[in-house]
C-alpha cells in the first residue's frame, strides 16, 4: 500500500540483484513524509474539496513541498545509478580493478580465497563510495520534510547492517560465480548454473525474509497485543475475502520509532506468510481506511502476488543472467585491452559482471515497475471490492485512503509521465484516486473483478 519503495521491499528487489553477481545495492529508503499531529481525516478536509477528475488534491504548503520533493526524488534515483556505473568504469579504466586483482593473488594462491576477498573488497567499496554517500543525502532530505525521524547514529547502524548482509550473500555469489566461469564443466553456461544455484538461494531468502532479516531492523508484535479492537474489525474483511489470515499472521510494525510514514504490506512465502501493519497506520489512520489498506493488503495475499512474482522472476533470472555473460563479454572484446581483463578467468571479469549487470539493471528498471504498478492497481481493486458492505462508501473511503497517504508521502499530485513510467513501482497518487472516485462495479450493468455481485 505504500507509496514508493520501503527499504526492506527494495531489499527484497536486491536479493534478486546480488544473486545475477551484480547488486551492491543498500536498502534505498525513500521514505514517507509528513505526518501531522491532527488525526488524518482532517488532512483531507483541509485541503481542496474533492471532485471526480481531480480528487488527489494537497494544502498549498504540502503542495509546495511535494513539488520540490517531485525533483529532488527523481534526481537522487537516477543520480546513484549513474554514479554506481561511473565508479565501475573508473575501476575497470584507471586499471584499478586490475591492480586489486594482481595485489590479492600475492597474498594467496587459493583461488577461491582470491574471489571471496576481491568480491568482499569490490563489494565494500562499491557501498562507500556509491550508496552511503547517496542514501545520507536522501536521509538530509528525509529528515528535512520529517519523512524520517531516525537519528543519525541508528541510521549508521542500519548501514552497517545492510553492508553486512550484502557481504553475506554477494561474496558467496560472486565466489561462486569466478568458480563458474574457471572450471571446465560449466564455462560455457556458466549463466545457465549461476540461475539454476540462484533461484532456490531467492526462495529461501523469501520464506526467511519475514523471520530473520526484516526483524533485524524493525520491531515486530503481534497486532492483536496492541490493538484487538482493530483486529476484531480486520477479521470482518478477512471473512468477506475468505483469506482464512489467523491472527498470527497479523504483525505490528513499530515503523515510527524511525519513520513519519503510513504503510501495510505483505511479506514472505508459504507458511512465512504475513500481513504487516506499521504502528503510525494502526494509530494515525480513521478506522474505514485501515479497513480498506488491509484488504489491498489482503489482496496481494489473496492473489499470490508475492508466489507469481518470484515464479516469473525465477525465470526472468535465467534470461537476466543470459543477457549479462553475453554484454560482459561484448565489454571484454571492446574494452578487455585498455581494462587488463582479456582473460575471463581474471578477477576484473567479476566487476564486468556488476558492470554488465548495472546496465541491463537500468533498461529493465521501467519493465519491472510497470509489473509492480499492474498488481498494485490489482490490489486496489480488490481491496476498494473487497469493503463493500463493510463501510458506508467505499469510494469515498478509497479516495479519502489515497488522499491521507498522498499527503503523508507528499506525492505530486501530477507526477511527470517519464518519471511514474521509470521508477515507481506503483500508480501515482492521482491515478490511484482517480480511478477509486469513479469505480462502483455494484451499479446496474457493472460487474465486480473478484467478488460476485
Amino acid at each position: 500500500m505504500r507509496f514508493g519503495k520501503s527499504r526492506l521491499r527494495n531489499y527484497w528487489k536486491r536479493v534478486f540483484q546480488i544473486a545475477a553477481v551484480a547488486s551492491v545495492a543498500a536498502f534505498a529508503w525513500t521514505a514517507p513524509a509528513t505526518v501531522p499531529e491532527q488525526p488524518m481525516r482532517n488532512i483531507a478536509a483541509s485541503a481542496t474539496p474533492h471532485t471526480v477528475r481531480d480528487p488527489y488534491q494537497l494544502p498549498p504548503d504540502k503542495l509546495a513541498q511535494a513539488l520540490a520533493l517531485s525533483y529532488i526524488r527523481p534526481t537522487l534515483h537516477f543520480g546513484a545509478e549513474f554514479w554506481e556505473l561511473a565508479v565501475l568504469i573508473l575501476l575497470l579504466g584507471t586499471g584499478t580493478a586490475a591492480k586489486l586483482g594482481r595485489q590479492i593473488e600475492f597474498w594467496t594462491l587459493r583461488r577461491w580465497l582470491q574471489a571471496a576477498i576481491y568480491s568482499a573488497i569490490l563489494i565494500t567499496l562499491l557501498f562507500l563510495v556509491v550508496d552511503l554517500p547517496t542514501d545520507a543525502i536522501g536521509h538530509v532530505f528525509s529528515r528535512h520534510y520529517r519523512i524520517s525521524v531516525e537519528n543519525w547514529p541508528d541510521w549508521l547502524l542500519d548501514q552497517a547492517k545492510t553492508l553486512a548482509l550484502t557481504l553475506l550473500l554477494s561474496v558467496p555469489a560472486l565466489t561462486l560465480a569466478d568458480g563458474l566461469l574457471r572450471w571446465s564443466w560449466s564455462r560455457g553456461q556458466a549463466w545457465f548454473w549461476f540461475a539454476v544455484a540462484a533461484v532456490p538461494v531467492a526462495l529461501v531468502g523469501a520464506f526467511l525474509l519475514p523471520s530473520l532479516i526484516e526483524p533485524l531492523f524493525f520491531t515486530f508484535e503481534p497486532l492483536a497485543q496492541s490493538h484487538p479492537a482493530l483486529v476484531a474489525e480486520l477479521e470482518k474483511v478477512v471473512a468477506r475475502t475468505g483469506t482464512g489470515i489467523p491472527h498470527e499472521r497479523m504483525f505490528l510494525m513499530k515503523a515510527s520509532e524511525k519513520s513519519n510514514g503510513l504503510n501495510a504490506y505483505v511479506t514472505g512465502i508459504g507458511s512465512s506468510k504475513r500481513i504487516v501493519v506499521w504502528d503510525t497506520t494502526a494509530d494515525r489512520m480513521p478506522q474505514d481506511e485501515i479497513l480498506f489498506t488491509f484488504a489491498h493488503e489482503s489482496g496481494h495475499y489473496v492473489l499470490n502476488h508475492i508466489s507469481k512474482g518470484l515464479a516469473a522472476g525465477s525465470l526472468g533470472l535465467f534470461l537476466l543472467f543470459w543477457l549479462v555473460a553475453r554484454l560482459a563479454e561484448l565489454l571484454i572484446q571492446r574494452f578487455g585491452p585498455a581494462w587488463r581483463t582479456e582473460a575471463v578467468t581474471s578477477l576484473p571479469v567479476l566487476a564486468v559482471l556488476l558492470l554488465a549487470f548495472a546496465i541491463l539493471q537500468f533498461f529493465a528498471e521501467p519493465i519491472e515497475n510497470t509489473a509492480s504498478r499492474y498488481i498494485e492497481h490489482q490490489a486496489d481493486v480488490y481491496g476498494q471490492e473487497a469493503i463493500h458492505g463493510l463501510v458506508a462508501d467505499p469510494q469515498k473511503t478509497a479516495v479519502a485512503a489515497f488522499n491521507d497517504l498522498g499527503a503523508a508521502y507528499l506525492d505530486d499530485p501530477n507526477p511527470h509521465p517519464f518519471v511514474e513510467f521509470w521508477i515507481d513501482d506503483h500508480p501515482s497518487t492521482q491515478r490511484r484516486a482517480r480511478f477509486a472516485a469513479r469505480y462502483n462495479p455494484w451499479v446496474a450493468g457493472e460487474r465486480p473483478q473478484f467478488f460476485a455481485k
